[in-house]
């Protein structure tokens, strides 16, 4: 098999493995704000500053999940 090929099938696992332990932190992180900002608790007793901190970083793993996105649709596309 040509090794180019076998390099982007590498590199294809590689990014789907990634993508799979961001998704999976994500969930965490989705889990973890809805029970730092419990709509039961009174507003002055939440704990904003580590919801917040949650957030920026749910945000990263997010765009990270979307270059990844993107990167393993090209090279599937170039594996076919």
């Amino acid at each position: 098999m040509n090794p180019e090929r076998l390099q982007l099938k590498g590199m294809l696992a590689e990014s789907k493995k990634t993508y799979r332990t961001l998704d999976t932190e994500g969930s965490g992180l989705v889990i973890l704000i809805r029970s730092l900002l419990n709509p039961y608790e009174e507003i002055s007793k939440l704990d904003t500053e580590k919801a917040l901190v949650t957030m920026k970083r749910l945000n990263e793993v997010q765009s990270e999940m979307k270059a990844l996105e993107t990167k393993i649709k090209n090279l599937e596309s170039e594996l076919e």
